[in-house]
């Protein structure tokens, strides 16, 4: 398992972030289908799919190195929390969302140099 000539770059890290945050949304995606998000109301579970698709098209144009994907996806992670303050679902947990923006930043500043 030890290939001295595999080398973990930032690409490669970048693509791992965005393969998951994609296993991730669709998880959550799909799990708002099962009525978990029904006491929240009729609109929210909705608007939760519709944010998630707009996620994934961020995500998408974020791989292929689009740099406005990587403000429609700080925007798309801001309107998410917004929406979970105001329907009455936001976890801590979902401050976790701020990471890979962080990450994506940082990749995106020093593949300039």
């Amino acid at each position: 398992m030890n290939n001295p000539n595999f080398r973990f770059t930032r690409e490669l890290f970048f693509n791992v972030l965005i393969t998951l945050l994609f296993g991730l949304g669709l998880f959550d995606l799909l799990y708002s289908f099962t009525g978990a998000y029904a006491i929240y109301g009729l609109l929210y579970p909705a608007a939760h799919v519709l944010l998630h698709i707009i996620l994934f098209l961020s995500l998408s144009f974020i791989w292929s190195k689009e740099k406005w994907a990587l403000y429609l996806f700080g925007a798309i992670v801001i309107l998410h929390l917004l929406l979970d303050l105001y329907a009455g679902a936001f976890q801590v947990l979902k401050l976790l969302l701020f990471v890979p923006l962080i990450l994506f930043i940082f990749f995106w500043e020093s593949k300039k140099e």
